[in-house]
Parts: structure tokens; sequence; C-alpha cells
């Protein structure tokens, strides 16, 4: 069986752009969460293609995706904690409505 990785590096290229698209025309601070975490996963889909073929026999690409999610996972729960703090403040999670985190 024959496997092509360019199937899977267009994939990960294809979501890394619509959340950088996403992060850059947003206003809600929700949606550019959200578009973190596509870019996020688009770099874990690297990962794996990558570790295929450079790591025959080791699983650190493997770990690396591991990490890289539980480091996802961190961020996605501060930035939601801060996120809950501005609309608690500020009555809106619109980014170009706020300037500064003091209440």
């Amino acid at each position: 069986m024959s496997f092509d990785s360019s199937i899977f590096l267009g994939v990960a290229l294809m979501l890394f752009l619509i959340g950088f698209a996403g992060f850059i025309r947003s206003k809600s601070a929700v949606r550019m969460l959200i578009a973190i975490e596509l870019m996020l996963n688009s770099a874990n889909i690297n990962f794996a293609i990558f570790a295929l073929y450079n790591d025959v026999g080791f699983v650190t690409g493997q770990v690396a995706v591991i990490i890289s999610i539980a480091l996802a996972a961190a961020e996605a729960a501060v930035g939601l904690g801060i996120i809950l703090s501005v609309y608690r403040n500020h009555g809106t999670v619109e980014a170009t409505n706020f300037q500064t985190l003091k209440g």
C-alpha cells in the first residue's frame, strides 16, 4: 500500500490558512481562540506526517503531538478564563471594544 503524504500536508496547509484568515478577520475573541486551535491542529498533522518518514522505529513525533495537544488544552483553558473575565468587566468579547484588561 502506497502512502502519499502530500495529501495530508495539503490538508494541514489549508487548515493553517483557514485558521490564520479566521484570526486576522475575526473581531470576536472566542473566534480568535478557535482560529488559534485550528493552526495548532495543522501543526500536529505536520508533526505526525513528518514523524512517519523521519522517526522510523521511534515515537518522538507522536510524543510531540501529545505534548502539543496538552499545551493547546492549557492555552484554551487560560484563554477562556481571560475571555470570561473580559466579558464580566466590559460586557462584550469583541476585541475592538477593549484595549486593556484593567477593570
